[in-house]
């Protein structure tokens, strides 16, 4: 426990150990000691307490907390003090646990923006010097080496590589970068080295700006009302009501206190909280990282949900979708091209490799590998040599490509697919088509959410139009915003936030974090706790199965009723009780100590969330 969590329970501690103390000068007949401690923990365990709500009020904010003040405040008054100190360990007790659940739940999560580059290297001449990303001008040249980050917006002057822009497009495929063409900072070189002159200074890049608008829009959001607050004006207006006809049928300032002392509103006090640290212990436990109880609340009520196309509703890595031999069956193509691929570190070898093992295929290691990066590999098997790569590639080298062949590439282009052809020296032998998968749990948890009462289900992505059409077929959406890049998908959010009144925006990449800020519930997708996204989201999903999704959603919705559930029947039991002590039935003590058994109910119907059944 670290020293914020100690201190939320200095207060419930101090009061613990007062009541101890006065317990044991009571057995050993000490009345005096025993009223004495008593009165000297309601004021210690009171003093903070009160002049928070006092400050709290100043910012025109009205919560139960208050008839609980009153009625500490009463008891020391008329000399209550048992009773004022139990109803203290309740007050302090369900705010320190409230506290506790949150602060747990942000202990799961890494630094703010771990992959943020720092370090740039700055060509002088022929001389590199390394400098600060900060010191970057318009106009320096920089050399970004292979497996770096692209630490600031330019055009590449000199250098061909393939670079990972994931993180800022949403463009699931590695962009090939030559002379001329932009770079964005945030972006991974996954291939050869670079030098690209800087379009402006880092403060000003793509990945700044997503770092601002994150800010900007986390800054923006609306401060969550706790739930009990939302019945506090009229549950105070009734217990005010009652006290003061217990006075005017008495004249008795004890009978007074007996019904703000049952009035005290424990229920809506602990419901909550309990609750909510129950959902919070759910859902870790189901790999879920709650940031906020807020968030728990907020999401029972969402009524539509954003999801990002690349890396959340697909896997984000193109898979092996087809495999079209010309000369040979199908697993001849695939186990010649990943036996020539299984010496590449191009992105797609990896899942070129699975494939051939998912069919069985013993790979052979290839004579006279070379690799062109970016283009293609050549290398000789069983004595024959062979190309595997772009067409373009392969009709460098003397292969023969029909027509046809030419006007299928096309077709696969529009489609969103990578095409890579397998050739002799001089024949062509096939095609071997990749694309970013639709993942396979995405149908059930569509259709959970709409039986779960969800209204609208939206796709965006900085992916192009074609592309995002065809996924959004694949899995029978119709509300598609494709081509968005951070501001745009934040621009997407609001608009929703409009229609519907509160949204939840599910991404995974750094491109997403503006947009998780801006929604009211932000969710964050498989585990990658040092983005921004992680950061600026409300949750986090550490491992990588969207269908947590839809058990978050449920484990929300079952804590919101169970607590609302506890809410309602401690209201009503309050009120009977202020009735019953009203009429001069209940002494303060004793409403404490039936306020006390009502709050165990209270925290037993609580727990219950714990109980709450989620498919794996």
């Amino acid at each position: 426990m670290d020293k914020l969590e100690i201190k939320n329970f200095i207060i419930p501690g101090v009061t613990l150990a007062g009541l101890a103390g006065a317990a044991i000068m009571l057995l050993a007949g000490d009345r005096s000691a025993y009223n004495n401690i008593l009165m000297a923990t309601m004021i210690i365990g009171t003093l903070p307490v009160l002049w928070r709500m006092v400050k709290d009020l100043l910012n025109a904010h009205f919560g139960v907390d208050i008839i609980a003040i009153v009625a500490i405040v009463g008891s020391f008054v008329l000399d209550q003090f048992l009773a004022g100190t139990v109803i203290l360990l309740m007050l302090s007790g369900g705010e320190a646990l409230e506290a506790f659940a949150l602060q747990r739940a942000r202990r799961e999560l890494t630094a703010l923006l771990a992959r943020v580059p720092t370090v740039a290297h700055k060509r002088f001449g022929n001389q590199l010097v390394d400098i600060a990303v900060t010191e970057i001008r318009t106009g320096d040249v920089l050399v970004v080496k292979p497996g770096e980050m692209v630490p600031a917006d330019g055009i590449i002057e000199d250098g061909i590589s393939e670079v990972d822009e994931s993180a800022i497009t949403g463009e699931s495929l590695p962009a090939e970068k030559k002379p001329g063409a932009l770079a964005y900072s945030g972006s991974l070189n996954k291939g050869g080295s670079l030098n690209l002159r800087a379009s402006r200074p880092a403060s000003e890049s793509t990945y700044e700006k997503i770092i601002s608008l994150v800010k900007e829009a986390s800054e923006s959001r609306a401060p969550v009302v706790r739930l009990a607050d939302r019945y506090s004006v009229w549950f105070t207006a009734i217990t005010f009501i009652i006290a003061v006809a217990a006075w005017q049928i008495s004249h008795d300032p004890v009978r007074l206190l007996a019904v703000l002392v049952v009035a005290t509103p424990c229920p809506l006090i602990l419901a909550t909280p309990i609750a909510i640290m129950s959902g919070v212990s759910k859902a870790a436990s189901r790999g879920i990282i709650v940031k906020s109880g807020g968030a728990l609340e907020k999401l029972a009520e969402i009524k539509a949900f954003i999801f990002d196309k690349t890396g959340t509703l697909t896997l984000g890595t193109p898979e092996v979708a087809g495999v079209k031999a010309l000369s040979g069956d199908e697993n001849r193509l695939v186990k010649i091209a990943a036996s020539l691929d299984q010496l590449s570190n191009h992105v797609l070898s990896r899942s070129l490799r699975a494939f051939a093992a998912s069919r069985n295929l013993p790979l052979d290691y290839p004579g006279d590998f070379k690799e062109l990066f970016g283009e293609g590999v050549s290398g000789s098997i069983g004595g024959k040599t062979f190309l595997f790569g772009k067409l373009s590639f392969l009709q460098t080298r003397g292969v023969a490509v029909p027509p046809e062949i030419s006007i299928e590439h096309e077709q696969y282009q529009k489609q969103g697919k990578i095409a890579v052809y397998l050739g002799s020296e001089t024949e062509l032998l096939g095609t071997i088509l990749f694309a970013d998968v639709v993942r396979p749990e995405i149908k059930n948890l569509f259709r959970d959410l709409k039986v779960m009462g969800m209204e609208k289900i939206v796709m965006l992505t900085g992916d192009r139009q074609n592309v995002a059409e065809l996924i959004g077929k694949q899995l029978g959406l119709t509300d598609i915003h494709a081509e968005a890049l951070p501001e745009g998908k934040v621009n997407e959010v609001h608009a929703h936030k409009k229609e519907f009144g509160s949204v939840a925006m599910v991404g995974d990449g750094v491109n997403d974090a503006p947009a998780l800020a801006a929604a009211d519930v932000g969710i964050a997708i498989g585990g990658h706790g040092g983005t921004a996204s992680s950061e600026s989201s409300d949750m986090v999903i550490t491992v990588d199965d969207l269908a947590r999704v839809g058990q978050a959603f449920k484990i929300a919705r079952s804590t919101l009723r169970i607590a609302k559930e506890s809410i309602f029947v401690g209201i009503g039991v309050s009120i009977l009780l202020m009735l019953i002590a009203a009429l001069g039935h209940i002494i303060p003590v004793y409403g404490a100590l039936l306020q006390e058994a009502l709050d165990v109910l209270v925290i037993l119907n609580a727990l219950r969330v714990n109980f709450v059944k989620i498919q794996a």
